[in-house]
């Protein structure tokens, strides 16, 4: 009975031996590169706007891999993206899934852990302009008129609509549900040869009246769609209202 027992106790020891001896050390270090910049709009010079998740940067990492999977940079409201867990090596990196035309990839960024910076330009599909917003009562009226800076062979344009949100993040992925229904959408779905000139001036201005609650603050935004591929947003800049108590 004994003799069974050793037996056991032995063959238990040599499988832990021999679990341990399988195990691999990870001597990788955590990933401590860092990427930064911004997506600017090309016609303007300013950072694009979007709303927190809207857009992305793609990434392929080539260091490793002839066909690598590709990975997400989200980009923040103001236009800026910023990751500081990447592994370090060369990457190739492509604006992706936002309200703007496409664009070429840039090849072949080395990312390090001193950091690289890089911005990519862009051309908006559309341009919110002439924001404004009008408060009477316990209604708000918000306005816009549409601008293209590009016409030639533009998605058409599906459209507008009001963003409201109780803080500053503003837009599609932030916003108050009740205003996000069909009763404050204004519908297009026209080519821009109905809706403005060659040169991308807009002919109409475009308004709806929303009703707000008093001793609230507000952070409201248009923003338009076109029917591409993502049907993301173009925006106008954000505005602060403020409605006084009754």
């Amino acid at each position: 009975m004994k003799n069974i027992n050793i037996s056991r106790i032995l063959i238990v020891l040599l499988l832990g031996i021999a679990a341990v001896s399988c195990m691999k050390i990870d001597n990788f270090d955590a990933p401590s590169a860092k990427i930064n910049g911004r997506i600017i709009d090309k016609t303007t010079g300013q950072n694009m706007l979007v709303d927190q998740g809207d857009t992305h940067i793609r990434i392929w990492e080539k260091s490793y891999s002839t066909n690598p999977t590709p990975q997400g940079l989200a980009v923040k409201m103001d236009g800026t993206y910023n990751n500081t867990r990447l592994f370090s090596g060369t990457y190739d990196m492509l604006p992706y899934d936002g309200a703007y035309w496409p664009c070429d990839t840039t090849f072949n960024v080395k990312i390090g852990k001193k950091g690289t910076t890089v911005d990519f330009e862009v051309v908006p599909y559309l341009h919110v302009v002439d924001f404004k917003t009008e408060l009477d009562g316990l209604n708000l009226t918000l306005s816009c008129r549409l601008q293209a800076p590009v016409t030639e062979n533009l998605p058409q344009v599906v459209e507008i609509r009001p963003f409201l949100s109780l803080n500053q993040f503003c837009g599609a992925a932030n916003h108050i549900d009740y205003y996000y229904t069909d009763n404050y959408k204004i519908g297009i779905r026209k080519l821009w040869n109905k809706l403005g000139d060659a040169s991308g001036e807009g002919f109409e201005t475009y308004s709806v009246t929303l009703p707000v609650k008093a001793g609230y603050t507000y952070w409201c935004r248009m923003g338009v769609q076109v029917n591409n591929t993502f049907k993301n947003w173009n925006y106008s800049e954000i505005i602060k209202v403020e409605i006084p108590k009754q």
